[in-house]
């Protein structure tokens, strides 16, 4: 009696394991999702000197002037595994604020407001590199990046914004990083890693969940 309820206790402190090692990814597509799970930090000097030459004139010297950092973001991805170790995905992060707490309360030269934020689209492909063991591994990241940044400097006048000036530039970067996955389900995985985007030298750590079907 006794060793059959130590099989059974064995047996399903195995069943995660065989579950997992069953769990194969070829051919099966997964969603990557994340909100205000991913934590950006970036170059602000960089920033500014994207922003038009008629935009830079109406800032004042203290603005998009040092590193700042943004994390009240959203992303979702889709991809497709190739393989079991390699897959392909699309990953759209938006709501990037930059110098977002630069507000006229805190520096209000000539009652000019500024609003800046970005956007970013990466296409990238991902390499599991080296498996811990069935559930944990190690990835490593290399895409493309396209970033868009939007502008509007704002004049307050009679109590209200008045919108001033706008200005949208879109370039295109690399994306490098590296990652750890926990696949906790069969087509659950929870994702933390860091990328390094070359436009803006930015920065991103995050953690996100992935869903694959």
């Amino acid at each position: 009696m006794k060793y059959g309820s130590f099989l059974a206790l064995f047996g399903a402190l195995l069943l995660p394991n065989i579950t997992m090692a069953n769990n194969q990814k070829q051919g099966q597509y997964f969603i990557n999702f994340g909100v205000a799970s991913n934590y950006y930090n970036y170059n602000s000097k960089d920033a500014r000197d994207e922003l038009d030459q008629n935009l830079e004139e109406l800032l004042d010297e203290y603005d998009l002037s040092s590193d700042d950092a943004d994390i009240v973001n959203a992303n979702v991805g889709l991809g497709y595994y190739l393989t079991n170790d390699f897959a392909v995905r699309a990953n759209y992060t938006y709501g990037i604020e930059l110098d977002w707490l630069d507000w006229c309360f805190f520096d209000c030269t000539n009652n000019v407001y500024h609003d800046s934020d970005a956007s970013i689209l990466t296409l990238d492909g991902i390499y599991h590199f080296y498996h811990i063991n069935e559930q944990l591994s190690f990835y490593g990241i290399a895409g493309l990046a396209l970033t868009r940044v939007s502008t509007k400097l704002s004049y307050w006048r009679e109590n209200q914004r008045e919108v001033i000036a706008r200005d949208n530039s879109t370039n295109l970067g690399a994306n490098l990083g590296l990652g750890l996955q926990y696949d906790f389900a069969r087509n659950w995985a929870l994702k933390a890693g860091y990328s390094h985007h070359t436009f803006l030298s930015m920065d991103k750590y995050y953690l996100n969940m992935e869903w694959r079907f």
